[in-house]
Order: structure tokens, then C-alpha cells, then sequence
């Protein structure tokens, strides 16, 4: 049985439906679920350098909670509001010591997210999140157009 879920999202389709996974999976098992977003260290630091460091964690928080929203609508609401880790780095590193910093016991995340600037968390990351972790991630494919 599970007890704590991390599921990475990046605000793409593919982490979306992870999402959405991770969402029916803490509702069977009556798990936590913490979702964490990994920003890129250059978009940190240009932020930081800018003054708006506040405006980047702010924007991020609201599009968790527009994503949460608009999946709750789907699935009829979560068992208990979800945890939210906002976090810098390398985006494998990250996912990886947020699984052990919140015990997850099952990582739940998507097979390819977005791509060039956009990338937060996916495509080879899953790679190295599937060869480093040591507990179970199930990697979600891509949602069928």
C-alpha cells in the first residue's frame, strides 16, 4: 500500500495525465500526494538578477493550482489538497531528493514533457529518475490525441 506519491509536472499534456494518474492513485490508497516543479537553475538566477525571484515562485504556484483545478473538475476532487514543492536544479537530482525528503514510496510521472526552453522535468529526466530511483516510478505515456 502506498502511503506518500511525488508526481513531477512541467504544465505539459504528458504531465497533466501523470497528474491525473497520481490524483486516482492517492485516492485509492489514501496516500499524500506532493507535486513538485522543477525550475531550471539559468531561469532561477535570471529572475533572481531581475528582482522578480517572488513573481517566478507566485506564477508557478498559480498554475499548480489552475492545473489542480481544472483536473479536479474531471475527476470530482481529491481526497485531501495535494503538497506542492517548488524546487531549483537539475531536474532528475531534484525529483529524486524530493522523493526522499517527502518518504514517497511511488514516483508518478510522465515519459516526455516539454521541449527546448520550455523543459522543466521530462524526456531523458525520466530516464534517469527510472535508472536512479530507488522505489517504484511508473511512467505514464503519452495521453492518445
Amino acid at each position: 500500500m502506498f502511503t506518500s506519491i511525488l508526481c513531477p509536472v512541467d504544465f505539459s499534456p504528458h504531465s497533466e495525465a501523470a497528474l491525473g494518474h497520481a490524483i486516482d492513485l492517492a485516492a485509492l490508497t489514501h496516500a499524500h500526494l506532493t507535486i513538485v516543479t522543477v525550475v531550471d537553475s539559468l531561469m532561477s538566477a535570471a529572475t533572481q538578477a531581475s528582482g522578480s525571484g517572488g513573481a517566478l515562485a507566485a506564477q508557478t504556484q498559480r498554475e499548480i493550482n489552475d492545473l489542480l483545478a481544472r483536473i479536479s473538475t474531471t475527476k470530482g476532487g481529491t481526497h485531501e489538497r495535494p503538497g506542492v514543492a517548488v524546487v531549483v536544479g537539475d531536474p532528475a537530482e531534484q525529483i529524486l531528493k524530493q522523493a526522499a525528503e517527502c518518504g514517497a514510496d511511488v514516483i508518478v510521472m510522465g515519459t516526455q514533457g516539454l521541449e527546448g526552453a520550455k523543459r522543466f522535468v521530462f524526456g531523458s529526466t525520466t530516464e534517469k529518475v527510472l535508472r536512479e530511483a530507488r522505489i517504484p516510478v511508473l511512467a505514464v505515456p503519452a495521453p492518445a490525441l
